[in-house]
């Protein structure tokens, strides 16, 4: 009896010496999370502040600058145009009056538009770049000041700003882009409107003065003296929405997605095991230390090379394929064929009727450019939203299969034993 009391006595001990090893892993485990967590929320605070105070303003401005250029391109192409088809639509509005409002109206809704579509251009082009290069240096110089620095190792603020601005870019690009161009189309009517009723009069008093009766002069002195205001005014609308709506993207972004770009950099830096010892770390730093233990051999490197190849490769057929099916000859070209029966014979009849109102004769180069000037921009449109759609198609149907038949296989060579690239990852 003593010996069978004696027995389950060790047995009792070996249990709770097994428990309290598997909690003090737990331990070891949920400090590290907490380690990332503490380091976060002031990295989150901080970044916040950086972006308001730093990011909006530099993007406001280079996507002004950046939209500034394409008004000015669409107030040399496309002005001069469209006033000689407003000023003929407000004489042949009835009576024997002239109708500047009418003008005013004419140019608002069709000129405005042409301007809208190439300063959205713009700010989808540019706002990449101008990004990528101010998002860097707010998040490294959010990362190395206050109680943040004092955790993170001297080496690391790059790289954790990196990965950060990884995560980040791509949705503010899109809400950026996406905001331009919900928001700037009114602004730019309305400015459009504003410029022509408080120029139109006094530079057709001027035009006329100067050129008197040859239209095409009338019209070019008009284009001048109007084209410099409108730009102006549709420059300062810009400044304003722009403003507002950078801020509001970065708002609902960093809401959206901060916090788990912020913890995914961290745990990733953690995972490296890259920082090494204390001699490169503020006061120990978050990298430094024994919490590598739960990754095995201390590295996701291996296992990120081995499944970045696997994912590529699925995501390069399955994808390619959906978007050859989506974007073959065939559908390219019967956009087209629908953008031209319902644009070109509208296109030709009202330039022609512009040369028959302005006296001018037929002008073949410049009837060529009058229909090139109003269907370029909607065969662009309408093709460009149509690759838009099968992509958008393609992605939701293909791109997370492509990803999960490449994770579930795992790497190539991988075993279902545990030395595949998740071995020692629990």
């Amino acid at each position: 009896m003593p010996q069978l009391q004696h027995e389950t006595e060790d047995i009792q001990r070996l249990n709770q010496a097994i428990d309290a090893a598997s909690r003090a892993m737990q331990g070891g485990q949920q400090g590290g999370e907490a380690q990332i967590e503490q380091i976060g929320d002031a990295a989150r605070h901080r970044i916040k502040e950086v972006l308001r105070e730093r990011v909006a303003d530099g993007l406001r401005d280079r996507l002004v600058d950046a939209a500034r250029e394409r008004v000015r391109e669409v107030v040399k192409q496309r002005l001069g145009r469209e006033l000689r088809a407003a000023l003929v639509d407000a004489k042949s509005g009835g009576g024997g009056g002239f109708d500047f409002e009418r003008v005013a109206s004419r140019l608002s809704e069709r000129f405005s538009e042409a301007i809208h579509e190439r300063v959205t251009d713009a700010v989808r082009e540019r706002v990449g770049e101008a990004l990528k290069e101010r998002l860097q240096s707010a998040l490294r110089d959010a990362l190395s000041e206050g109680p943040v620095a004092e955790r993170i190792g001297w080496d690391e603020e790059e790289q954790v700003a990196t990965r950060i601005r990884e995560r980040l870019e791509p949705v503010i690009r899109e809400k950026i882009a996406t905001a331009a161009r919900e928001r700037l189309r009114e602004v730019i009517r309305e400015r459009v409107r504003q410029a022509a009723r408080e120029r139109l009069r006094d530079a057709m008093q001027e035009a006329i003065a100067q050129s008197g009766n040859d239209p095409e002069s009338i019209v070019n002195t008009l284009r001048d003296r109007l084209g410099e205001h409108i730009e102006e005014r549709v420059a300062e609308g810009l400044k304003e929405k722009l403003r507002e709506g950078i801020s509001e993207s970065l708002e609902q972004a960093t809401r959206e997605r901060l916090r788990e770009a912020v913890r995914g950099a961290l745990a990733e830096r953690l995972a490296s095991g890259k920082a090494g010892g204390g001699q490169q770390m503020r006061q120990g730093g978050l990298f430094g230390g024994g919490q590598m233990a739960r990754f095995g051999n201390g590295s996701v490197g291996p296992m990120v090379e081995q499944l970045h190849g696997r994912i590529a490769e699925e995501v390069r057929n399955r994808l390619g394929e959906a978007l050859r099916e989506r974007l073959s000859e065939q559908i390219l070209k019967q956009r087209l064929e629908d953008v031209l029966h319902e644009r070109l014979g509208a296109a030709l009849r009202t330039a022609l009727a512009e040369q028959m109102a302005m006296g001018t004769g037929f002008d073949q180069d410049a009837l060529a450019e009058a229909v090139r000037v109003r269907i370029g921009d909607a065969i662009r449109n309408d093709i460009t939203e149509g690759i838009r759609e099968r992509v958008r198609e393609a992605l939701r149907d293909r791109l997370g299969e492509a990803i999960r038949n490449a994770v579930s296989q795992g790497a190539p060579g991988a075993e279902t034993t545990g030395s595949g690239p998740f071995a020692g990852v629990h």
